[in-house]
């Protein structure tokens, strides 16, 4: 059998198997096998890269890892079993008992995929995982309430809703108690998952009202209890720390008639100091917020941090959580669960002495070391005063300590240190009792004496701790979870037991194996228990005989282990792992005792509430009341007692209790240390996963046959490896001879230590299943290849078909283009020709235009010459006859003319005497316009012998460019129509220039309005929302980083031309490190101040980004004004116009004075 087992596990590690490995950041890593060694124990294998992308520094790193002890790590139930990976759906499998292997790195990668889509619910058989999403999710309306109690649970997503509805209908069906078992480490949201299923069970039984008074009292217990025993941790800013087991009581009907609560290790210590970042409890806070009146009757005055009990974990407030809306509510509660005002006020007095009481100092008295004084005696009155208390008898109480031997009493006094001890001791026991009390008292209230029939516990505690220094509170939290976990175990193989005996599987092949050993270490007669509570009562007693008696004791117990090197050290192989306790501190932690006259002094309070309170027959009654009226067990710091030793009862008569119930239970998980909605740590989770046994559960209901599936999933499955003759068989058929024939040594029979078939599924030991997968997968690997052959023929013919109707279309494309190209310069040329011929004929035709005006001008000039030369001898002859005429007659001389080949004309003397002056002008006048005739007509002759002129070379350049255009036509029309086109292309930019400056949006002026602090890769930056009023968007709000105000005065300086001492200066950005209110508003200040002065500059060129398709532009030249600018954005009767009356007011031009 030995050999088989080796022989099924090699035959698992085929080459090329995708498995799971360890990895130290991330865990588990998916990693392929590459081959198993020769030694039968180890395997080479290479990871792989992340699926989310990230990078890793081991990706395609190849390593040898042991089979042995990833099986072990994992969860695997054969130690030759290495886990295998499963196919995923996107969002997870909703129970994680469908995979098909199911292992610790499975259960981790669902999960993570599962928050990923803010899933935090997923089952494991019948445990819910929750997994604390770190934020508030609509999956509580109470329109699910009645979903989850009438619909089967697996047609709803996982829920807690579902295991409260399954408790409460298997109560009405069966009559037997249930109970819900929550469990996780602080800060997992254990409280609002049990707060979360009773209001459903709440309001399904209380016909979906929560309006009569059992209701509001069951509910108004949670926030009361909260006030008094929840507090702020590192981990948790409401962190219970105490334990709580509410029964919810049902009537024959199913009604919801009361509710009985017990709780569980008070965190004592919490109460007289905390460590940093951690806070006390909320009521200590709380008193804070009431009216300072009131305040001053419980002789507090300033707050919190004036205190030591509340100060010392220097983290007072808390982000969040409202202190004053919290002590409306806590008193609200007290109210509904019917406390009166009287002791409510009592209440109060006795939170406030316990805070003076921590103000109370301690000095030497006098010369005597042994003796000790109260250094600040009003305070010490103040606390007397409120517990209503003798002064004197308090200080003697805190100063001295009567012990009684026999029948004699002895009075010892203390010095300063024993009294602050004491006095820590006093605060301590006040407020256990206390809480003992309010417990009590809300059992009183909402606890019901008749009617019970059964009943719904929840329990809500505290999740297995493992730390660096583990000490005494450790050892009972885990002592109490080992318990449960039994308990657990218990049920979990109960479920295996009942699903095979559905499925007619045979019994004898499941077995599981016990935590009893542990318990017995523990709890046994001669276990850790007994020894420590003995060790208390020995007045020689210290740490070290403890420590050293428990290993002599237990020395043969195989849970138990000696640390060699530090002798107060022991380690406990628990069922989450190995646990080191250092037994520091164990005797004086177990103590739960006070000294009598510090009782006496607190139950003969003159308060008769008070006194009620600390009276020792009431405070040892925590629960009066059981569930059918009876008095219940009696807890409380009687003289005496031990924590480890009433808690050891305590805890066997909760399992008492549970072992009589049907249980479900809840594992809460926390996902990150950092409260984060979306961080997924996984070092983190799997540590919780163990400690919370889900990785034993999964072993144990896997022990004997680890995989499974659906008997039709099966056939589906592995249909494609089956013979031809077993493709129709039955599912159970098919199943034997696919295994015959894989191991052909194999048992025919149905039931066997390899494989089982039951009515609706088929089991297999390990690594079987997976032998089949490999032998399908080669399968589908020789399939594959022949459809990737086939494919790639397919596509290869396509893209070659594609490719050559391609190119042919190129080519025809191609000589359509050429062709085209051809066509249009010959085309152009011809237009030029066309153009030049036609030039030249104009010209001509203006050349003879030209001759026919210059004739007819000298015709014309030549008319009047004449003209003008006979109208001036007329004018002379009638000048000459006008007088003779009026002069004396005189003898007719004979004309003496010259040679007029010697003389030109010329008018001599009138014989009878010179000529008057008036001739003389008229004369002049005429020569003078015959000169300016002359003159023009010289002038015209010369115009048209250069136009005659012109005109010839005209004629000869015209017939130079012909006969250069007819030889070289082509190239000449080429170079053309590429200057033709640069010169269009210039227009069409000048135009879409325009266009676009015809579009921008002006901005008018700007200012900021607000700020905010952002978070970019873990940096804090400063972003500031800015309003700006433009021409045609009107007012707009956009947000901008520090950044954008250093560009504007960078352009400003640069583009601009401005001097800093004309534009205030910008607030230094080094000084923005400090993100406080006051220096943001500051910086908001000189930012406007700023701005205001920018927008209002002579002249601006800005631009600013609003969004992805708007930019708000600022372009002003110096003539432009603000008044201007906002008159021409007022007068604009539409977005055109005022678009274009802006542009008239802001844009730069070439060559402007502003600069561009």
């Amino acid at each position: 059998m030995a050999e088989d087992a080796v022989a099924a596990a090699s035959g698992m590690l085929d080459n090329g198997a995708m498995v799971w490995v360890p990895h130290d950041e991330q865990v588990w890593k998916k990693a392929v096998v590459v081959r198993r060694m020769e030694d039968g124990v180890s395997a080479e294998v290479r990871l792989q890269p992340s699926e989310d992308g990230e990078w890793d520094k081991d990706d395609g790193l190849q390593k040898v890892v042991n089979i042995r002890d990833i099986a072990r790590l994992a969860g695997e139930v054969s130690d030759e079993a290495m886990p295998i990976c499963n196919v995923f759906d996107a969002d997870g499998a909703d129970d994680m008992c469908t995979l098909n292997h199911l292992h610790e790195p499975a259960v981790l990668k669902n999960l993570e995929l599962r928050f990923a889509k803010k899933m935090p619910y997923t089952y494991t058989g019948a445990i819910c995982i929750a997994v604390n999403p770190y934020q508030w999710l609509d999956l509580y309306g109470r329109e699910l309430y009645q979903q989850y109690l009438e619909q089967p649970r697996d047609s709803l997503a996982p829920h807690p809703f579902a295991l409260s509805a399954t408790a409460y209908l298997d109560m009405k069906r069966t009559h037997v108690d249930q109970s819900i078992l929550v469990s996780g480490e602080s800060g997992a949201g254990k409280t609002e998952t049990v707060k979360i299923m009773m209001n459903h069970l709440a309001s399904i039984s209380g016909g979906g009202t929560h309006g009569t008074k059992v209701i509001d009292q069951v509910l108004k217990s949670n926030p009361l209890l909260e006030s008094f025993g929840n507090a702020k941790t590192k981990r948790n800013d409401n962190s219970s720390r105490f334990g709580k087991f509410a029964q919810l009581q049902f009537d024959n009907l199913g009604s919801l008639v009361g509710c009985l609560c017990e709780t569980y290790l008070l965190e004592k210590s919490r109460v007289v100091g905390q460590t940093e970042g951690e806070r006390n409890y909320h009521v200590f806070h709380q008193i804070f917020c009431l009216p300072e009146e009131r305040k001053a009757e419980l002789k507090l005055s300033g707050d919190a941090t004036n205190y030591k009990y509340v100060s010392e974990g220097a983290d007072t407030e808390l982000t969040g959580i409202d202190d004053v809306q919290c002590l409306k509510e806590t008193q609200d509660a007290l109210d509904t669960i019917g406390i009166s005002t009287d002791e409510q006020n009592a209440i109060f007095e006795i939170v406030a002495a316990i805070l003076n009481l921590g103000e109370v100092e301690f000095e030497q008295n006098g010369n005597d070391s042994e003796k000790s004084r109260v250094s600040n005696e009003d305070i010490a009155d103040n606390v007397a005063a409120l517990l209503r208390t003798e002064s004197a008898a308090l200080h003697s109480t805190l100063l001295e300590r009567s012990i009684t031997a026999g029948s004699e009493s002895y009075t010892i006094p203390l010095n300063a240190e024993q009294a602050s001890d004491l006095r820590d001791a006093l605060a301590k026991g006040m407020y256990t009792q206390l809480f003992d009390w309010l417990v009590h008292r809300i059992n009183k209230a909402i606890c019901s004496t008749n009617n019970v029939k059964t009943h719904i516990g929840l329990l809500d505690i505290f999740g297995f701790e493992s730390f660096d220094q583990n000490g005494f509170e450790q050892l009972c939290i885990n002592y109490a979870n080992e318990k449960l976990q039994q308990k657990f175990n218990s049920d979990v193989f109960k479920d295996v037991q009942q699903e095979y005996v559905d499925e007619g599987i045979p019994l004898t092949l499941v077995t599981f194996e016990d935590n009893q050993p542990i318990l017995d270490l523990i709890e046994g007669r001669m276990g850790i228990v007994s020894l420590l509570n003995e060790e208390v009562l020995r007045p020689q007693a210290t740490d070290s005989t403890f420590v050293s008696k428990v290993l002599d004791a237990c020395s043969d117990h195989p849970s138990i282990e000696k640390n060699r090197i530090n002798p107060l050290e022991f380690t406990i192989h628990h069922y989450a792992g190995d646990v080191t306790y250092n037994g520091s501190g164990f005797l004086e932690k177990n103590k739960d005792t006070l000294p009598t006259d510090m009782v006496q002094l607190l139950s003969g309070s003159q308060n008769g509430v008070i006194s009620g309170i600390f009276t020792p027959t009431q405070k040892n009654k925590r629960n009066s009341r059981g569930k059918n009226g009876k008095e219940g067990r009696q807890k409380g710091f009687l003289v005496g007692n031990t924590i480890a030793g009433a808690f050891r009862k305590q805890l066997s008569e909760l399992m008492e209790t549970i072992n009589k119930t049907s249980s479900q239970y809840v594992r809460c998980i926390k996902p990150n240390a950092n409260k984060s909605a979306v961080e997924f740590n996984r070092i983190m989770i799997v540590e919780q996963l163990r400690c919370a046994g889900v990785i034993a559960a999964i072993r144990i209901s896997r022990a004997a046959f680890p995989n499974r599936l659906p008997l039709v999933e099966f056939q589906q499955r592995f249909q494609i490896i089956c013979p031809s003759a077993l493709r129709d068989a039955e599912p159970s058929e098919m199943v034997a001879g696919l295994l015959k024939e894989l191991i052909p040594d194999m048992a025919t029979t149905m039931q066997n230590t390899k494989f089982a078939v039951g009515t609706s599924k088929v089991y297999f030991s390990s690594g079987l299943l997976q032998r089949l997968e490999d032998r399908r997968n080669v399968i589908l690997k020789d399939h594959a290849i022949l459809i990737q052959k086939t494919m790639h023929g397919y596509v290869h013919r396509r893209r070659f078909l594609r490719q050559r109707s391609a190119v042919v279309e190129i080519q025809a494309i191609t000589r359509g283009g050429l062709q085209a190209q051809r066509y249009r310069k010959l085309r152009a040329g011809v237009i030029k020709l066309q153009a030049l011929e036609r030039g030249r004929k104009q010209r001509y035709l203006y050349s003879l235009l030209l001759e026919r005006v210059r004739k007819e001008r000298e015709r014309e000039q030549e008319r009047l010459r004449k003209i003008a030369q006979e109208e001036a001898a007329e004018r002379l002859r009638q000048k000459s006859m006008e007088e003779r005429e009026h002069s004396d007659p005189q003898p007719p001389v004979e004309d003496d003319w010259s040679d007029e080949s010697d003389k030109d004309d010329e008018i001599e003397e009138s014989p009878s005497g010179p000529v008057s002056p008036r001739t003389l002008r008229a004369l002049t006048e005429a020569a003078s316009k015959v000169a300016e005739a002359e003159s023009a007509a010289r002038d015209a002759k010369s115009a048209a012998e250069a136009a005659l002129e012109l005109n010839r070379e005209l004629v000869g350049q015209n017939d130079r460019l012909r006969s250069t255009l007819s030889s070289n036509v082509a190239e000449y029309a080429d170079a053309e129509l590429l200057r033709e086109n640069e010169r269009l292309k210039q227009q069409v930019l000048q135009l879409q220039t325009k266009l676009v400056r015809s579009q921008e949006v002006s901005l008018i002026s700007a200012k900021v309005v607000d700020s905010r602090i952002t978070y970019r890769e873990g940096r804090q930056f400063v972003e500031y929302k800015l309003q700006i009023e433009t021409n045609t968007r009107g007012t707009l709000y956009v947000w901008h980083r520090y950044s954008t105000f250093r560009n504007l005065a960078a352009t400003l300086q640069t583009k601009n031309g401005y001097k800093r001492k004309e534009i205030p200066e910008l607030p230094n950005k080094q000084l923005f490190g400090n993100f406080s209110e006051k220096i943001i508003q500051d910086r908001v200040a000189k930012l406007n101040q700023f701005l205001e002065a920018a927008t209002n500059a002579e002249y601006l060129q800005w631009g600013i980004r609003v969004d992805q398709d708007t930019c708000v532009y600022k372009r002003r030249v110096k003539s432009a004004s603000r008044e201007s600018i906002s008159t021409a954005s007022t007068h604009s009767s539409s977005p055109r116009s005022s678009s274009r009356l802006s542009m008239k007011s802001f844009s730069f031009r070439r060559g402007s004075t502003a600069g561009n």
